[in-house]
C-alpha cells in the first residue's frame, strides 16, 4: 500500500512541475508547429488532386490512343461500334468523338442530342499531337462548366476527342480541419479552371496573411494550387493551447489516473475474449462460392468470417459481429481477415482471373477513406487484382454520410473494384443507394429467394429488383439458394449468379481451393462434376 500511495503522490509531483512550464513559450511553440504542419497539409492535397488529375488525363489520352490504333477514324457504324466498345471501360471518359478542323463535332459517342459549337477552337489542332482544353460554356448547353476535352491526332489526320466526367476530381481530400477552411483550384493550359473546391480567399490578403502552395504536373499542361488563411493554420493546435493553459490540473488527474491502474487495474484486457481472439488470429476467413447455375462454372466466392476459439469452439457472425460493429474492433477484423484471403487465394486468383472476391464492408467503413488505404495495402500489387475484388455495402443499417460513401465508392471504382448492395430491398437505402452510391451487383437477399413460388409479393419483388438492375446494367446474384426448384425459377427470371447451401456452405480455405480447384481444372468445369 505505500509503494502504491507513494507512486501517486510521484505523478502528482510531476503533474505540478509540468503546470510551471513557461506559457508564452508554449503558444510559440505550438503556432510554429502549427504553421509547418498546415503547410505540409497543403503540400499533401494539392499532390493528391495533382495525382488524380494526371491519372484520369493519362486514362483519356489512353482511350484515344486505343481508339487510333484500332483504326476508328470515321463515324462509320462500324467505327462508332469500335469507339463505343473502348470508351465503356473508361472511368473517367464520359464521351468520345471526331472533330472537323475547325473543332466541330462530325460524330459524338454516345450521341447527344444537343448540336455542338465549336469544341476545339482555342488551340492550333495542327501542331499538336494531344491538346487538353477546357469547354466553352456557349459551345454545347449538355457540357458542365470544368469539363476538360482532350483531343488526339491520329496517324490518317483525324482529330478525335474525349469529354472527361465533370466528377473526375470530385475527390474528398485533406484533413477534417481544413476541409471548410481551405480553397483548391486546379488548372489547364493559359489558367484556364478545370475544378475549385472551397471557399475562394480575397486577392488583396497579405502573403503573411495566407499559406499558398502550387504543384505543377511535369507530364501534362495542369497546375494545382492549394490556400488557406494563416489564421486557420492555428486550428490544428486550438485543442492543445486549451490544454496548455489547464495543464496542471489535466495532467495531475491523468497521473493519478495511472497511478491508480497501475496498482489495482483489473485484469481486463486478458479477460476480454474478443480483444483476445484478435491477438491469436482466431478470426478466420471462410469462403461460400458463387456459381453460374447456367454453365455451372465457379465465378468466385463470398468472403466471410468464423471465429474459431482456442478450444476449437466455432462462433457464427451472429454471435459477435453487432459488438465488433460497436466496439470498432471490426475495422481490425476486417483487415485480418482481408489479409488472410490474400495470402489464402493468391496463387488460384493470379491463374484464374475472371474469379471474383467478394469482401464485406460496414456503414462506418464508408466514414472515411481509411478503408481505401487498408485495401491499396493489402492487394496493391499483389496476386488478387483490384478488378477481382467486389466490396458489399449491406442495406440493412443505414450510411452516416451519403456524399462521404459515393466518394469513397468512386474512390473504389478508380481503382478497378466493382460495389455491390447486400441485402437488397430489406433495409434503409433502397432506391437511393442504388441511384446515388454507383451499384454495380444488386445481391437479392434470401428472404425473397425462399419466398418466390409461395408469396406473390416477394416475387414481384424479385421481378422488380432484376427489372432495375438490368435496365441500369447492374450484375444479380441470389443469395440463400437452397433448392432445385428456386435455381429453376431463378433461371426463368434470367438470375445466372447465385450462391447457397445447394452449392456449397461457407468453407475453410482447404476445402474452397480443393472445390474451386476441381470447378476450374481441366476435365472438370461444373458443380456437378466436382461433387
Amino acid at each position: 500500500m505505500k509503494k502504491r500511495s507513494y507512486g501517486l503522490l510521484i505523478s502528482v509531483v510531476i503533474a505540478l512541475v509540468i503546470a510551471v512550464a513557461p506559457y508564452v513559450l508554449g503558444k510559440v511553440v505550438l503556432h510554429a508547429h502549427a504553421l509547418k504542419t498546415g503547410k505540409a497539409e497543403l503540400e499533401a492535397i494539392s499532390n493528391r488532386y495533382l495525382t488524380r488529375a494526371e491519372r484520369v488525363l493519362s486514362e483519356a489520352v489512353g482511350v484515344l490512343r486505343d481508339i487510333d490504333r484500332g483504326g476508328f477514324h470515321t463515324c462509320s457504324p462500324a467505327d462508332q461500334v469500335g469507339m463505343a466498345e473502348i470508351v465503356s471501360r473508361s472511368a473517367f471518359v464520359r464521351r468520345v468523338g471526331l472533330v472537323d478542323d475547325n473543332g466541330f463535332a462530325r460524330c459524338l459517342i454516345p450521341p447527344t442530342s444537343v448540336r455542338r459549337g465549336s469544341m476545339m477552337s482555342s488551340v492550333n489542332l495542327d501542331e499538336r499531337q494531344v491538346t487538353i482544353v477546357m469547354s466553352d460554356k456557349d459551345a454545347a448547353s449538355d457540357l458542365p462548366e470544368g469539363t476538360a476535352i482532350v483531343g488526339w491526332k491520329s496517324t490518317s489526320g483525324a482529330r478525335i476527342i474525349a469529354e472527361i466526367s465533370i466528377g473526375a476530381l470530385d475527390i474528398d481530400a485533406g484533413p477534417e480541419f481544413f476541409r471548410d477552411r481551405r480553397y483548391v483550384e486546379v488548372t489547364v493550359g493559359d489558367g484556364k479552371k478545370w475544378f475549385s473546391a472551397g471557399h475562394a480567399l480575397a486577392e488583396s490578403a497579405d502573403d503573411g496573411e495566407r499559406l499558398s502552395v502550387n504543384a505543377r504536373s511535369e507530364i501534362f499542361p495542369v497546375n494545382v494550387v492549394t490556400r488557406v488563411d494563416t489564421s486557420s493554420t492555428y486550428a490544428i493546435v486550438d485543442s492543445l493551447d486549451l490544454t496548455l493553459t489547464v495543464s496542471s490540473v489535466a495532467i495531475g488527474f491523468l497521473l493519478v489516473g495511472v497511478a491508480v491502474w497501475l496498482n489495482w487495474r483489473p485484469d481486463q484486457a486478458t479477460h476480454d475474449e474478443f480483444v483476445m481472439g484478435l491477438i491469436r488470429n482466431e478470426f478466420v476467413p471462410y469462403y461460400q462460392p458463387v456459381m453460374n447455375i447456367d454453365t455451372g462454372q465457379i465465378e468466385g466466392c463470398e468472403l466471410l468470417v468464423r471465429w474459431i476459439k482456442s478450444d476449437g469452439v466455432v462462433v457464427s457472425p451472429g454471435a459477435f459481429m453487432p459488438y465488433a460493429e460497436a466496439s470498432g474492433h471490426v475495422f481490425e477484423m476486417t483487415r485480418a481477415i482481408m489479409r488472410q484471403s490474400a495470402k489464402d487465394l493468391g496463387g488460384l486468383y493470379a491463374k484464374k482471373r475472371n474469379l471474383k472476391l467478394s469482401i464485406n464492408l460496414f456503414a462506418g467503413h464508408f466514414d472515411d477513406r481509411k478503408v481505401i488505404d487498408d485495401i491499396e495495402a493489402i492487394f496493391g500489387g499483389g496476386p488478387i487484382a483490384y478488378e477481382q475484388l467486389v466490396f458489399e455495402v449491406t442495406e440493412r443499417y443505414p450510411l452516416n454520410d451519403i456524399d462521404r460513401a459515393r466518394k469513397i465508392i468512386a474512390e473504389l471504382h478508380s481503382l478497378g473494384c466493382r460495389v455491390a448492395l447486400d441485402d437488397t430491398g430489406t433495409g434503409h437505402g433502397g432506391l437511393a443507394y442504388l441511384q446515388q452510391l454507383g451499384i454495380d451487383i444488386v445481391k437479392i437477399d434470401k428472404m425473397f429467394v425462399d419466398a418466390m413460388g409461395a408469396d406473390i409479393g416477394a416475387s414481384t419483388i424479385v421481378d422488380v429488383l432484376i427489372e432495375l438492375a438490368n435496365s441500369l446494367g447492374m450484375g444479380i446474384v441470389a443469395e440463400g439458394v437452397e433448392r432445385e426448384d428456386q435455381i429453376q425459377r431463378l433461371r426463368e427470371k434470367g438470375v445466372t449468379s447465385a450462391q447457397g447451401y445447394i452449392f456449397a456452405p461457407p468453407l475453410p480455405a482447404n476445402l474452397f481451393l480443393e472445390l474451386a480447384g476441381a470447378l476450374v481444372g481441366e476435365g472438370s468445369g461444373s458443380l456437378e462434376e466436382a461433387a
